[in-house]
């Protein structure tokens, strides 16, 4: 027995499992609570939080109960919200450790708004704002203080007591005040900050740096005042930032580097000073810059780069200067650069490149492109080993000298094209040991000659296309023993000769597309052993040349072949997969054996051949052929077996022919065709059995034909169609649906999901759609004359999701039994109609409607229970209707104002009436403009203008004589605290005036003096900067003692009620 319960023990160990647990703090379990924000996760280090398009009314208690929960918060995101002023105790609950303001306009952060989160809030961004003050009193508490991000701001001076005698100096390591309108820096306004590391201040409107600007910074290492306005700098403005690594001054207007700029920043790593006004460097400008490794030039005016320029700075990686005005590379510019990764001189006016103008320079990038250098003196490039990239594209050179490189100069990669080059042999490549890619497309070239390349053993890819190349000699490609890629193409050649290209064993890709090639030689191509792909489209060649027997894939289109013999075209041994021969003159002259020994060949390519009959003896060797194209051709008929046995065939396109003549049995022997494409041709009528055979056919596309039917009443075209899942009429002249149109039969379960009937001529949707048409998941019947739909049809349509009625002349559908839309249905198109309403009744109970389109319609009164739809996530698609907007609309104004991003379907949508909103976006119009009757609003008083606050209860406490409201808050819009009015009826004299704090939901009211009069309370909402809001009356109550007695006493009574009939119930179990 103790055996028994300790394999049983085991067992259930082993199948338990392990389950990781979650983290250490989880969103609360009921979401409600913190209302409008949202709990996107937990952590173990606290929750994320996000609360969007909200007030501060409505965020207190969100953050009250959230503080209840006692979990910290690791960030909390204030996004879109409607706050101006942000003050008061939201934030007091709360343990946030990362605070967001996301896109809401706060102007103003007042003094203590931190107050609660003071120890534990460590990040503060506030992004896109209308800040026009430096918060500096909300900061003086923040002890733990290590980013403050402020992007997107009207700070126009930063106050030189900022961080005097704050908290927040002490562990500031991070400070951005950026893209604003920032221009006046005090010196002493960033002393404090004494651990400061980051200081970013990019997209202001500084000017001018003063002396000791950074006086105290001695800890930072990030500078970014780029995108200012700043015109000069010396060395006395940076002089204190002596860690300083990172410096960014680009997009300033900077015209003078003075001598000596950054001497005192000797650790400075990376100085970026592009698009400013620099006119020139000289050795003075970087000295004791020892450890720069990035400097940005870029986008200046420099012209003049004085010798010895980058001497003193030995460890660079990248030297930027492009888009300048410098006009040569001078003697020694770039020399000893031992450590030089990247160095650009591209868009300049560059004409010559001078004697030991690059000197000692290893595995680096030189760009020297766009420019206008016509000359490479001897010597330019001296001991510059293994250049990763050269670039000179784009320049006027038309020969460089065999001596511009000395004997251990090479690059890896030499990019010369766009140049003025004739010959390849003006390329010196005889100590090029090491070149990988040589690029001189699109320059003169009309020749390769002999020697062209010396033995190079690393050239893999060769780029000569875009030239004027029409001569090759024998055998100049043999050197080379890595050659991989050669492209050819764009050319002149007229001819290939049998030792053209000679033994390329490696070489993968030729092109040679794009030129004038007539003449092949037979053998001149069966020497390149590896060869995959050849591509010789758009040339003038008359016949098949013979191939590599590895050749995988041939582009032979946009030729001359008229025929193709069926002797001694194709190898015997050979690997082609792909043969592309569109656009050439085959005609009809494809015969038996012209594919002979194409055993592996999957994809033929037909194309617009002018061919008047399928060439099925042709095809009849092609045993593995599965893509078949033969659109853009001249077929007019298909006999019975017309493409022959095929039986592997997946997809054959006969689009753009002029077949208008399909015989019974026309596709037999494709078994395994999936897609038949007999788009845009002439066919008007085609017989039952014509399609036999398909029975493993997917997707059918007769569109754009002139067919009516596709049955003969009894027996329907596509009955053999036994796999059928998509089906295309769209574009045809079909007037009727019959109950053979589309296949069904009691006892075969046809799977056809997809059917296109739009562009049709249908005036009715009849029963017989039904017939085949069940298991239909969209159905198109959009662009006919459809103006009547019979009954019971859409309903039995069961498992229909996609239904497209759009672009009809549907009038009405509201007939019982007519619209009876499947419960899986979930995009619904009716727009361009003329409904004037729609059965509601009948779409509101669908669970998964996703897109409705009643656009184009005449729909003039907007339903209230359209708001049901839109409220559950179904996109809503209503422009373009008469709306008419009165009461009725305002829960609509109302859901689009709760919306964080405005809803783009609705972006267009326009008032056609009452007059005065006549063409207005319903964006633009708001609720007081939508006006109703008293009595609309009476019986609906969801019609009514939403008010700021609505009352939860007015009780009068007998024992004490006093009074108590309750309210909360229902509007998004700007709200703070509540202004509490209390006046007699009638009368605009106040007897109370109170506000309340935005976090309290009642008041209390002691002492009022008897009076003839009734009192009215009134409690109105005022906006974070305090200005009384909107008067609504329904924010306004009269305070009558006996209303609100038998209030309390229908309360107790009903309580005692439910209390009597729980008890008679328990007594009964």
């Amino acid at each position: 027995m103790l055996f028994l319960l300790l394999l049983l023990g085991m067992v259930i160990s082993i199948m338990g499992g392990y389950v990781p647990p979650g983290p250490r703090f989880g969103c609360p379990k009921d979401a409600i609570y913190i209302y409008p924000c949202t709990c996107l996760r937990g952590s173990d280090r606290g929750l994320y939080i996000r609360c969007e398009n909200t007030n501060l009314a409505s965020l207190s208690i969100a953050f009250t109960n959230l503080g209840n929960e006692g979990m910290p918060i690791e960030e909390l995101v204030l996004y879109k919200c409607n706050i101006v002023r942000f003050y008061g105790p939201a934030l007091y609950p709360l343990d946030v450790r990362v605070l967001k303001f996301i896109d809401t306009p706060l102007r103003l952060i007042e003094e203590h708004s931190f107050l609660g989160v003071n120890r534990t809030l460590q990040e503060i961004y506030v992004i896109n704002s209308n800040l026009e003050k430096f918060p500096r009193e909300a900061l003086q508490i923040l002890g733990n203080l290590s980013l403050l991000s402020i992007t997107g701001h009207r700070i126009s001076t930063l106050p030189g007591n900022s961080f005097g005698e704050s908290a927040a100096a002490a562990k500031l390591e991070k400070l951005e005040i950026s893209n604003g309108t920032l221009s006046s820096l005090p010196v002493e306004a960033l002393t404090p900050l004494k651990k400061l590391k980051t200081l970013d201040l990019h997209g202001n409107k500084i000017k001018d740096l003063k002396r000791n600007q950074f006086k105290g910074l001695r800890d930072t290492e990030f500078l970014d005042i780029s995108h200012n306005l700043i015109d000069k700098l010396d060395a006395s403005n940076l002089a204190d930032l002596v860690k300083m690594g990172w410096c960014n001054i680009s997009h300033n207007a900077i015209a003078d580097l003075k001598r000596g700029t950054f001497a005192r920043n000797s650790v400075l790593k990376v100085l970026n000073l592009s698009n400013n006004k620099i006119r020139k460097l000289d050795s003075n400008t970087f000295r004791g810059m020892r450890f720069l490794r990035r400097l940005h030039l870029s986008d200046n005016q420099i012209d003049d780069v004085g010798r010895g320029t980058f001497g003193s700075v030995t460890r660079i990686g990248t030297i930027d200067l492009s888009r300048n005005f410098i006009k040569k590379i001078d003697f020694q510019m770039f020399n000893q650069l031992q450590f030089a990764e990247f160095l650009d001189v591209s868009e300049n006016f560059v004409t010559i490149v001078e004697k030991l103008a690059f000197k000692d320079i290893y595995l680096a990038r030189v760009n020297l492109s766009h420019n206008e250098i016509s000359k490479i003196e001897s010597g330019a490039f001296e001991n510059c080993a293994n250049i990763t990239l050269l670039d000179l594209s784009h320049n006027k050179l038309e020969n460089i000298s065999k001596y511009s490189f000395d004997s251990a100069s090479y690059a890896m990669e030499l990019q010369l094209s766009y140049n003025q080059f004739t010959s390849l042999n003006q390329i010196p490549m005889h100590n090029m040991t090491g070149l990988k890619i040589l690029n001189v497309s699109h320059n003169l070239i009309h020749s390769v000659p002999r020697q062209t390349f010396p033995k190079l053993y690393e050239l893999h890819t060769i780029d000569i296309s875009h030239n004027n190349l029409s001569e090759i000699h024998n055998a100049v490609f043999q050197t080379l023993f890595s050659l991989r890629l050669l492209n050819m193409s764009h050319n002149s050649l007229e001819k290939i000769k049998p030792s053209t290209f000679g033994p390329l064993p490696t070489l993968l890709d030729l092109d040679m597309s794009y030129n004038q090639l007539n003449d092949v030689a037979r053998g001149s191509l069966t020497r390149l052993a590896s060869c995959r792909s050849l591509t010789v489209k758009n040339n003038r060649l008359t016949k098949i040349f013979q191939l590599p027997i590895s050749l995988g894939h041939l582009d032979f289109s946009e030729n001359l072949l008229e025929e193709i013999p069926s002797t001694d075209v194709w190898p015997t041994m050979n690997a082609l997969l792909s043969l592309d021969l569109s656009r050439n003159r085959l005609g009809d002259n494809l015969q038996e054996g012209s594919f002979e020994n194409l055993l592996t060949l999957r994809i033929l390519n037909l194309q617009a051949n002018n061919i008047t009959k399928p060439p099925w003896q042709a095809l009849g060797s092609l045993s593995s052929l599965q893509y078949l194209y033969l659109q853009d051709n001249y077929l007019t008929k298909l006999e019975k077996a017309a493409f022959g046995r095929l039986p592997i065939v997946f997809e054959l396109n006969l689009a753009n022919n002029k077949i208008n003549n399909i015989t019974s049995r026309a596709f037999e022997g494709l078994l395994q065709l999936l897609t038949l494409n007999l788009t845009n041709n002439n066919i008007s009528y085609i017989p039952n059995g014509a399609f036999q055979g398909l029975v493993s056919l997917r997707t059918l596309d007769l569109s754009y034909n002139k067919l009516e039917k596709l049955d003969n009443k009894t027996h329907g075209l596509l009955d053999d169609c036994l796999s059928l899942e998509r089906l295309n009429l769209s574009h045809n002249k079909i007037s009727f649906i019959t109950r053979k149109t589309l296949p069904n039969d009691p006892w075969i379960p046809y799977r056809l999901k997809e059917v296109d009937l739009s562009y049709n001529t249908m005036p009715v949707i009849t029963f017989d759609l039904i017939a085949g048409a069940k298991k239909i998941q969209h159905l198109n019947l959009s662009h006919n004359n459809i103006n009547e739909i019979r009954r019971y049809v859409i309903g039995n349509l069961t498992a229909l999701q996609t239904l497209d009625l759009s672009y009809n002349d549907i009038s009405d559908i509201s007939d019982q039994d007519v619209f009876l839309p499947p419960l899986n249905l979930t995009n619904l198109h009716l727009s361009n109609n003329h409904l004037s309403h729609v059965p509601l009744d009948k779409i509101l109970p669908l669970p998964n409607l996703k897109v409705i389109d009643l656009e184009e319609n005449e729909i003039g009164v907007f339903d209230e229970r359209f708001m049901k739809i839109i409220q559950n996530g179904t996109v809503f698609k209503y422009s373009d209707n008469p709306i008419y907007c009165d009461c009725h609309v305002r829960p609509l104004k109302r859901w689009l104002k709760s919306q964080t991003q405005f809803p783009t379907e609705w972006l267009n949508v326009m008032c056609k009436s009452p007059n005065y909103l006549a063409n207005k976006f319903i964006s633009e119009v708001t609720e007081d403009l939508m006006n109703c009757g008293e009595r609309d609003i009476q019986e609906e008083p969801e019609l009514d203008i939403t008010p700021d606050v609505k009352y939860r209860s007015i009780d009068y406490d007998t024992d004490d004589k006093s009074w108590k409201a309750t309210w909360y808050v229902t509007s998004r819009e700007d709200i703070g605290d509540f202004y509490v009015v209390v006046r007699e009826s009638g009368s605009s004299k106040s007897m109370l005036e109170k506000d309340v704090v935005y976090s309290e939901r009642s008041f209390k009211i002691n002492d009022l003096k008897r009076s003839s009069t009734k009192y009215e309370l009134c409690v109105l909402a005022r906006d974070s900067e305090g200005n009384v809001k909107h008067y609504r009356n329904s924010q306004c109550r009269i305070l009558n003692q006996h209303s609100s007695a038998t209030n309390n006493l229908k309360a107790s009574l009903y309580f005692v009620i439910v209390a009597a009939v729980f008890c008679t119930l328990m007594r009964f179990r």
